[in-house]
């Protein structure tokens, strides 16, 4: 039973034998900006999902072996937080439907993504990008999540692949047609932009990606969703 979470706020529960699109060997749900996604890796289901400014939490508990991915594109604002596409709303939401499977905070482990400078924007001298980045940071941080790894920042897209045993597959893009892409859709974020409040730089030390992540060559075809 893979659960995804929906921009307009419903939460669908699906039978993994839907997920028949393939990449990389894996059966494939893609997350789409606004949304999220829970499995247990014996649903044999893989996330994926297309950043840019957005950030991707990933949470894994390695007893239950249940692992989510969410794909936000705020921080948060202050005048709304029933929208998916804010991150503390997403991530609250994505968390209790893990927990509800058994998940326990102890046993769980974090890693981020996304939070690229591709639309070349900055105000208040504090990009969309970063802005996510530094609330993904400190969210782990105040609820105690250990950050195993992260890859963040830059000035390209990235396309993210997670797979069981909270393995994760990342290609960064260097095509100009795949950011222009990204681009396109980020642009429509620029009048939520001064709603998001500027989130204290989570001060921690976090792990580059190590050995359980691979690392996909940036010269492959990237695979457009």
């Amino acid at each position: 039973m893979i659960i995804i979470g929906h921009k307009d706020g419903s939460i669908e529960k699906t039978s993994s034998s839907r997920f028949t699109q393939q990449t990389k060997g894996y059966n494939t749900h893609t997350v789409i900006g606004g949304e999220f996604a829970v499995g247990k890796d014996d649903d044999d289901v893989a996330f994926k999902t297309l950043l840019g400014s957005c950030v991707a939490l990933m949470f894994y508990d390695k007893d239950k072996k249940v692992k989510g991915m969410n794909h936000f594109l705020l921080p948060k604002t202050e005048n709304t937080i029933d929208d998916m596409k804010y991150g503390l709303y997403s991530v609250e939401a994505m968390l209790n439907e893990m927990y509800k499977m058994g998940c326990k905070k102890e046993n769980m482990v974090a890693k981020i993504s996304g939070g690229a400078d591709i639309m070349q924007l900055n105000l208040s001298n504090t990009s969309i990008g970063q802005r996510n980045v530094e609330f993904a940071k400190e969210f782990c941080r105040s609820e105690g999540f250990k950050v195993l790894s992260e890859h963040t920042r830059g000035e390209h897209g990235r396309l993210i692949l997670l797979a069981d045993n909270f393995d994760t597959f990342i290609k960064v893009t260097q095509k100009s047609d795949t950011d222009s892409k990204i681009l396109s859709d980020e642009k429509k974020l620029q009048t939520e932009i001064t709603k998001a409040p500027v989130i204290k730089e989570y001060s921690g030390a976090v792990e580059i990606f190590g050995a359980e992540n691979k690392e996909i060559e940036p010269q492959m075809e990237i695979e457009l969703f």
